[in-house]
């Protein structure tokens, strides 16, 4: 197991490593990601592999309530770099192609909105959102041709390694062929990222902490854990509204996130930790809507510990 100097704590703000500082570091500037709805669908829900799409997921495809769809690739960069120059003062931004699933398109329809996006001067790369089973090994050589150009981050959504659930929620791919599409991406060092989900439908504490224990040491730059949120008009929704689905209390979620950042890699970057929704689109749970208030009890809860990301990590050739 992994020496963590306790006595250092105090010299560590925050007690994980954050995406914000990574970018920082990397681009020398404030920056941005800019959330992109391209126009995709998922084989989920176009019939490929199932109906309806994931479960938990809305009409949006997990994008961000910000984005226009009726606006073209470029269009919605613009007034993404426009907004979030203005919010944040960002000097760089990162085109983030976000909803459905981004890599769901022959070659030469992918290659034409990633130009598109890369041709903005004050863009520095792409980070684009998609699932294991749409990374065929040509899809793959094609985002290794512009990762040698260009900083290119790719987010491969699991939400659970266990099939069982990955069943219950539609997802329509299993464990084994998100680890296979880590693995075959990993041969071209492109850089990785991966989605958590936790309180999914019947998942226990161990569950979710096996979870984070098979993804910890496979090679992954970062990493998103976020609580399950109930979204109007899915089919979580009704299961919810019917008394069928549990969420998890907020300060069970804190105690979560807490154990899995101690398991992660101490250099692994941490996307997110809470996920945010408003109440025009999420029904909960409640504590969803207070962000900043969780993060701080993640915080606190850390230094009540007197522990942090990494305490426990211990890598596979070691266990």
């Amino acid at each position: 197991m992994q020496a963590f100097d306790v006595e250092n704590l105090k010299t560590i703000q925050p007690r994980y490593t954050s995406f914000n500082g990574y970018l920082k570091e990397k681009f020398s500037a404030r920056t941005y990601r800019v959330p992109i709805d391209a126009g995709f669908t998922c084989p989920n829900r176009d019939g490929t592999r199932a109906l309806g799409g994931c479960t938990f997921c809305d009409d949006r495809g997990s994008g961000a309530p910000t984005i226009n769809q009726v606006l073209s690739v470029k269009e919605q960069l613009e007034t993404g770099i426009t907004r979030i120059r203005r919010r944040f003062k960002a000097e760089k931004f990162l085109a983030y192609f976000q909803a459905f699933t981004n890599t769901y398109a022959p070659e030469a329809v992918l290659r034409s909105l990633y130009d598109v996006a890369l041709d903005h001067e004050d863009v520095v790369g792409i980070c684009i959102g998609t699932r294991p089973d749409c990374l065929d090994d040509n899809i793959l050589d094609l985002l290794q041709e512009y990762a040698q150009k260009t900083f290119l981050f790719l987010e491969v959504g699991l939400q659970t390694a266990h099939n069982k659930t990955l069943d219950l929620i539609n997802r329509a791919h299993t464990a084994e062929e998100f680890f296979s599409a880590v693995e075959r991406a990993r041969k071209r060092n492109l850089t990785l990222a991966t989605h958590l989900i936790f309180g999914l439908p019947g998942e226990t504490r161990e569950d979710m902490m096996e979870t984070v224990r098979r993804v910890a040491d496979i090679g992954l730059t970062a990493i998103k854990i976020h609580q399950l949120c109930v979204y109007k008009h899915t089919p979580m929704a009704a299961d919810y509204e019917q008394g069928r689905l549990p969420l998890l209390e907020e300060d069970q979620y804190v105690s979560l996130v807490c154990d899995a950042l101690e398991m992660l890699p101490p250099d692994m970057v941490v996307m997110r930790l809470v996920a945010e929704g408003t109440r025009e689109e999420v029904i909960a749970p409640e504590w969803s809507f207070e962000k900043s208030r969780i993060m701080d009890k993640i915080d606190s809860e850390l230094t009540r510990r007197g522990t942090g990301q990494g305490a426990r990590f211990t890598p596979a050739s070691q266990r």
